[in-house]
């Protein structure tokens, strides 16, 4: 027998995602008006939850539940943190979840950068940047990093159909232990992305996904999008590292290759109006694409100021000869005074 904090359960679809926030549909034998925490009970599953939405109408009601305090899609505000030595991933995401009111375990105490902001929107979103598909909330409601994991599945379920194209298989079982994501189910091979949990007056039934990918509906989220906005991923930004220059144009290599960015020939660069450079070999710039176009890259920017690689070779302004890039020790000559760069400044030797 299944029940929601005592009431028993006539029907029950329950998805367990390998990422992210569990959800079930109940439908309940009784007109009880729920709100708040519910325990979700069925053999071999306790899951902690809230009430998303309810109604009872003819004598029987139904709700939704989401895992934990169903708060992870509520709005936070921005927010923007600075620290020199890095900013924490466990203090952005433990203030999206005190600011919700979820519980977060386990966060490593890994270091960000020295700025990350956080913009305003569902604190989800604060997760999903900080460790893209790879936190959870839990049976018990708490959230936690890293996806979902599992064993082999030993229990006595009965197969009753599979589908290796698909990666599915679907159990017939009077308990649902092992039976959570991550767990690899025979005949299948691979680990269990998503497990849908159907609980009905006949018994349980289980409907297993697995594929390498974290969860498939992801995959296919993604495939959508990528399908209806073939230029998104032209939007941003990129960083590259300068590998060699060919005149006014120069050749990139990316630094993060798991962006899926490919290596750039000749990129025209669009510093200040008339204004060239000769840029140092190794120093990273920033690739934008104009209008989201792929067929149109360039060089926007150069490194922040102070980090190694920053300073160009030589600068050229407009039609005249190239100018060599003044740096602290170096004797300059204006006119009739000659001085010495000292921290940015000059420092007068001779005058006339």
């Amino acid at each position: 027998m299944a029940t929601l904090s005592g009431v028993t359960i006539t029907s029950a679809s329950v998805t367990l995602p390998a990422w992210g926030v569990w959800w079930a549909d109940v439908e309940l034998a009784e007109p009880t008006e729920l709100e708040g925490a519910v325990v979700l009970e069925a053999p071999g599953l306790e899951l902690h939850g809230t009430v998303v939405a309810a109604g009872a109408h003819l004598g029987r009601a139904r709700a939704r539940i989401a895992a934990g305090a169903a708060a992870w899609g509520r709005l936070v505000a921005r927010q923007g943190y600075s620290n020199d030595l890095g900013v924490r991933a466990s203090t952005v995401t433990l203030d999206a979840a005190t600011a919700v009111g979820e519980r977060l375990e386990g966060w490593p105490e890994t270091r960000l950068s020295a700025h990350w902001v956080r913009p305003a929107g569902p604190a989800s979103r604060v997760l999903s940047l900080v460790a893209p598909q790879s936190w959870h909330v839990g049976d018990d409601g708490v959230t936690r990093y890293g996806a979902r994991t599992g064993e082999d599945y030993v229990g006595e379920a009965t197969v009753v159909e599979v589908d290796r194209a698909l990666g599915r298989v679907e159990l017939r079982t009077d308990s649902l232990v092992g039976l959570r994501p991550g767990a690899t189910v025979a005949p299948l091979t691979e680990p269990a992305s998503d497990v849908r949990v159907e609980i009905t007056p006949e018994g349980l039934r289980v409907v297993v996904y697995a594929s390498p990918s974290a969860s498939r509906r992801v995959e296919a989220l993604r495939s959508l999008v990528d399908g209806l906005f073939p230029a998104l991923r032209y939007a941003g930004c990129y960083e590259y590292r300068v590998v060699t220059q060919e005149s006014e144009r120069v050749n990139l290599q990316p630094v993060r290759a798991g962006l899926g960015m490919p290596d750039l020939e000749r990129v025209p660069v669009r510093m200040a109006p008339g204004v060239r450079a000769q840029h140092l070999l190794g120093s990273l710039v920033l690739v934008t694409f104009a209008d989201c176009d792929p067929s149109r890259p360039c060089v926007v920017a150069g490194d922040a100021a102070g980090t190694p690689g920053w300073m160009p070779i030589a600068l050229h302004l407009g039609e005249t000869p190239t100018l060599g890039v003044a740096r602290q020790t170096d004797t300059v000559v204006a006119g009739a005074f000659a001085g010495t760069i000292t921290g940015g400044s000059v420092r007068v030797m001779a005058g006339l």
